[in-house]
């Protein structure tokens, strides 16, 4: 069973047999979304934003967890305390694996909403167990995962230098992921647009709309058929 966790905004814990991949803690408005002494086994940040890399550095180091990013990343955690041997660069198309947990790295990119420059966002490949989990990041582009299979699809939807509702409605359209799941959602509007677009658009696709933790648990019942439960 594969358990998915929502803190808010873009950060979510996946986990597998008591391993956990944390995804973007970010700080929002002067505040962490996730504690200090959360554990992980692995960390990872998208882009080298502050709501995206957040306090990961401080998570990582407390929870002797791997810390993974591309280079610009590794090196903003590295000047916040991060040692070396805790710090793998993912580099895009080439897997990370650890046991039960399978990364692919893609380079999507993002609107430094500071700057309005492009900087470069990983879209995540993950599979974990036997789910397979997609998961953008912040971004502006699908990349190739409007033709990756998988059980379950995390996309931006807010607008605001990310996907608006509508390309993120198309994306799961194309890409036919079991469960969507929205995220950075600028408001309420955005996900009830999303899950309506998907229930009248998206065939086969479940619009899953989570509020900050709560937990999704999700496995293949008797081997073929994919169950899934909110609390």
């Amino acid at each position: 069973m594969l358990k998915i966790t929502y803190f808010g905004k873009t950060s979510f814990a996946l986990e597998f047999n008591e391993t956990i991949v944390l995804l973007n803690p970010g700080i929002w408005d002067g505040e962490k979304i996730v504690p200090d002494d959360f554990k992980a086994r692995v960390v990872i940040s998208t882009n080298q934003a502050d709501d995206a890399v957040g306090n990961a550095a401080t998570i990582a180091v407390n929870a002797k967890a791997w810390f993974l990013g591309n280079k610009e990343t590794g090196e903003k955690v590295s000047e916040q305390g991060v040692k070396p041997w805790l710090l793998h660069e993912l580099k895009p198309e080439v897997p990370y694996e650890i046991p039960d947990v399978k990364i692919i790295p893609y380079a999507l990119s993002r609107i430094d909403q500071n700057s309005g420059e492009r900087m470069e966002n990983l879209g995540l490949y993950i599979e974990m167990g036997d789910m397979k989990v997609g998961y953008l990041g912040d971004t502006t582009i699908r990349g190739p995962f409007e033709h990756l299979d998988m059980d379950i699809l995390i996309t931006p939807i807010g607008g605001d230098g990310v996907f608006p509702v509508k390309d993120a409605v198309s994306l799961c359209i194309d890409a036919k992921p079991r469960v969507g799941i929205p995220m950075r959602l600028s408001s309420d509007e955005d996900t009830k647009k999303f899950s309506k677009y998907i229930q009248q658009f998206g065939q086969g696709t479940t619009p899953v709309v989570m509020e900050p933790n709560q937990v999704l648990q999700l496995e293949w019942a008797a081997g073929n058929e994919f169950r899934y439960e909110l609390n």
